[in-house]
């Protein structure tokens, strides 16, 4: 199903109810850990560490907001074998104990952090070549609110399917970034014809060539529901897409350093703008 620039509209229903800012929103924006995102169809995810924790939309048959969560982080069953998500907006706000001063969504938002990303710790610490592209891509956004615009933008026409991880905007200038870490297995081929990532650059310059007039939409629905934006208003495209390639690896061996060096090389004969980070 194509995914259009036209259904986000800063005035639909479901944003004038968050402008009310109920207690459970203000929870959401306030908590520094978590980060929150206008989506094109007109509802809001809120992430931590990557992963969507909350998803809102407005329900025009109830003519109320809705909460979807797992059933986990409200400590319940869930609804069925296929479906492990609740609605909760009927409780969310709720005090867990009569007179008590935490809220549901309080207890939500602490076990989401005690079970979110935590298969793999040790003592609380997880591995830094285990940390997943998700976790990378959520402590980037919350450790860059100056410049943070939008993740996980998603379009799909009849030429293309995108899905780019994250959005910037410094001076004004909106740059799309694709992450990937060192030892994905799109990165590169065990001979040197172009690997996958190659390929997926290419198509989000096209894409941001076909829609660059289009893609400016979020700045202010996020400053009219008081959410970190860019301190500098989006007023134009870096036609190219930039490759973060996160480098995990804290062992070096030949393998990987010849690796490293046949990615770079690739890169740069197919001119593809990347940078490379090794920690957080």
């Amino acid at each position: 199903m194509n995914i259009t620039f036209n259904k986000l509209k800063g005035d639909s229903k479901i944003f004038e109810e968050l402008k009310k800012n109920p207690s459970w929103w203000t929870r959401f924006k306030n908590d520094k850990s978590l980060y929150i995102e206008i989506r094109k169809d007109n509802q809001v995810n809120v992430y931590f560490e990557g992963g969507s924790i909350a998803r809102i939309h407005y329900c025009s048959k109830h003519k109320k907001l809705q909460v979807f969560t797992h059933h986990k982080y409200l400590n319940l069953p869930a609804p069925s074998k296929s479906n492990a998500y609740i609605e909760c907006s009927d409780i969310i706000e709720k005090p867990i104990k009569k007179d008590s001063e935490i809220l549901v969504c309080d207890k939500v938002i602490e076990r989401v952090k005690t079970c979110y990303s935590q298969k793999h710790a040790i003592n609380g610490v997880i591995d830094k070549q285990k940390w997943s592209e998700k976790y990378i891509q959520g402590s980037i956004i919350v450790q860059s609110s100056a410049s943070h615009l939008d993740s996980e933008f998603a379009y799909n026409d009849d030429i293309s399917q995108n899905r780019i991880d994250l959005v910037n905007c410094d001076d004004g200038i909106v740059t799309f970034v694709e992450l990937k870490r060192m030892s994905d297995g799109r990165m590169l081929h065990k001979t040197d014809e172009s690997p996958e990532i190659v390929k997926q650059m290419q198509r989000y310059r096209d894409f941001i060539m076909r829609y660059s007039n289009e893609l400016l939409a979020y700045y202010q629905i996020k400053v009219e529901l008081e959410l970190p934006v860019p301190k500098s208003r989006p007023t134009s495209i870096e036609p190219e897409p930039h490759l973060l390639i996160f480098d995990t690896w804290e062992k070096n061996t030949p393998g990987r350093d010849t690796h490293r060096r046949r990615l770079q090389e690739i890169l740069q004969r197919e001119k593809i703008e990347y940078s490379i980070k090794t920690d957080l």
